[in-house]
């Protein structure tokens, strides 16, 4: 039992961090955070303690109340300065109750923003730079803020689950022994690539030459050196050939597409899973199945695209050294009480909504009591 809550502990873990980075990603193109209250950099208020910047608060109050506009009397900026409390009280209860966050973990799901990376596919650190100075951030203080805003919404999302309850054990059995899921997939190899594109793969002597004349390479065998040129040209021209699919593929998965308009890009052989429940892998539907994503990223993309893909709709591109992969939910069925792509969106994203309220006055009913809170916010 042990081992299968772990198993959908990971696995709906990973939509909480989608969710709540794609909240990032959104408020992207907000306007750089300006002063509402007109604070200095001293404390806005101190919980239990622990000091809140000014910074730090209207950091929050864009990320999570952007269509609050600050008011002449400040009573919008004391509502929010109120509900930043609460979290920061939520903050404090999980982090004593032992619920913890880290580097690798932010590191890794900063990585694997699909909108910081480039045309390759790999994760541009220029990009990071970019969204830094747009939130006027370092890469530390943002590190921190991922930090605060991941441990409250892992702490509600349990709470939620009912992860707190001692009926935790029967909730979880029953949301794997109830769960259906089966995929489509299509796969491209990059031998059927290179059968597909071969007339786009030939490399000429006169290739051959230009690459020697201009890029100073060095010909001491020309028969043995010229095949090693031929093959990285060749290797080069293939690389040009899977990465403008690999696009293509990311930029409709984007818009929602269907299966069969990114197949239509990829061309692949397609294919349909054997039925599975949460926490396990696709494996083939066939007598002898296999696992249909084999590498450690593979894995790690389908357990982070699964449940959050609405049934129809097209993954990502999903790339391992024998080729490439998408897949397409056909089958999604989970038990009632597992909280749908709503309910999810609002427990961790809207502050404002009742089933997040009702969790946060439960679990702050007895830390408001006993919390020592100094307000700095300074009315007109």
């Amino acid at each position: 039992m042990s081992e299968i809550k772990d198993s959908i502990k990971t696995y709906l873990k990973y939509i909480v961090v989608g969710v709540f980075l794609m909240i990032i990603i959104i408020s992207f193109g907000m306007p750089d955070t300006i002063s509402r209250c007109g604070g200095p950099s001293s404390s806005i208020a101190i919980v239990n303690g622990e000091k809140i910047s000014y910074n730090d608060f209207q950091t929050y109050w864009d990320f999570n109340f952007p269509q609050i506009k600050n008011d002449k009397d400040n009573k919008a900026a004391s509502f929010v300065l109120d509900r930043y409390i609460s979290d920061i009280m939520v903050i404090q209860k999980a982090t004593s109750s032992g619920f913890k966050v880290t580097e690798e973990r932010i590191a890794r799901n900063i990585k694997n923003l699909p909108y910081l990376k480039n045309e390759a596919g790999l994760f541009d650190p220029e990009k990071l730079k970019g969204l830094l100075r747009h939130m006027n951030m370092d890469l530390t203080n943002f590190s921190k803020f991922l930090v605060k805003n991941i441990t409250r919404s892992d702490y509600l999302f349990f709470m939620l689950m009912g992860e707190a309850s001692s009926k935790e054990d029967a909730l979880t059995k029953n949301i794997i022994d109830n769960s259906i899921i089966q995929i489509e997939y299509s796969f491209l190899s990059l031998e059927d690539m290179k059968k597909r594109y071969k007339n786009e793969l030939v490399v000429t002597d006169e290739d051959i030459d230009n690459e020697i004349n201009n890029s100073d390479v060095k010909v001491s065998d020309p028969d043995t050196d010229r095949e090693r040129i031929k093959k990285q040209l060749e290797d080069k021209k293939l690389d040009k050939i899977k990465n403008d699919i690999i696009n293509k593929i990311n930029s409709a998965s984007s818009t929602g597409a269907s299966f069969a308009y990114v197949n239509s890009i990829l061309n692949g052989k397609t294919g349909r899973s054997a039925k599975f429940k949460i926490g396990e892998y696709a494996k083939t539907d066939e007598k002898e199945s296999k696992e249909i994503f084999m590498s450690k990223s593979s894995k790690e993309i389908f357990t982070d695209k699964c449940l959050a893909l609405k049934t129809g709709a097209t993954s990502p591109a999903i790339i391992e050294n024998s080729g490439i992969y998408i897949f397409s939910p056909l089958i999604k069925i989970i038990p009632s009480n597992v909280p749908n792509e709503d309910t999810l969106n609002r427990a961790l994203v809207s502050n404002n909504k009742e089933s997040s309220g009702a969790i946060g006055n439960s679990v702050l009913k007895d830390k408001r009591e006993n919390s020592k809170i100094i307000k700095n916010l300074k009315t007109d």
